[in-house]
């Protein structure tokens, strides 16, 4: 089944135009192919409040107030509550989705209420919560692995640098192919 999205300033239908040149039968199946049309403006602000999925709903809502700005960032900012009850990263994910793609209508204000709107206690008021606590252990576990990744990858440039160096590989070639210095491949 096509589904059509609309969100156009005009009030227009595809569907209903199609239809005004057929018989009476043939209204309501015009296309070879079911079809449904859908114009944002009809969908109820409360509705996309009420949405189980935040993200679908702040995306039926940005699509409808997309001609709007000032009606886009009054109901965008009424999406705290939901956000607070979502998990970080999908929180996070959301919010950098609204400034990459909306930059010219939200200013650092609005980023700024809806990314508190999932902080810790903690974090909006100054002192450090269990949960800081616990959320910088894991990035710091995380900041760990990423540096021992990469020095076990520079020591396995390194030795293949070294190998190909004995293999008799000029240092020139290695230095420019490894982007390491003759010192680095060397061990001095």
């Amino acid at each position: 089944m096509a589904i059509i999205f609309y969100n156009g300033r005009e009030n227009w239908n595809p569907l209903k135009l199609l239809e005004n040149g057929y018989p009476k039968y043939f209204h309501g199946s015009v296309l070879p192919f079911k079809c449904t049309f859908i114009n944002m403006a009809d969908i109820p602000d409360s509705d996309c409040l009420a949405c189980e999925d935040t993200e679908t709903g702040m995306g039926i809502v940005t699509m409808k107030y997309a001609f709007d700005k000032d009606k886009l960032l009054a109901v965008l900012s009424k999406f705290k509550g939901a956000l607070q009850k979502m998990p970080y990263d999908k929180a996070t994910c959301i919010i950098f989705k609204v400034k990459l793609y909306l930059e010219e209508y939200v200013d650092d204000n609005l980023i700024k209420e809806l990314d508190m709107a999932f902080k810790s206690i903690g974090q909006k008021y100054g002192f450090v919560s269990a949960g800081d606590v616990r959320r910088k252990m894991v990035a710091d576990a995380i900041a760990d692995t990423q540096q021992k990744d990469e020095a076990k990858a520079l020591e396995d440039k390194l030795n293949t640098a070294r190998g190909l160096l004995q293999d008799g590989v000029s240092m020139e070639i290695l230095t420019r192919r490894f982007n390491l210095s003759e010192e680095a491949i060397l061990g001095k």
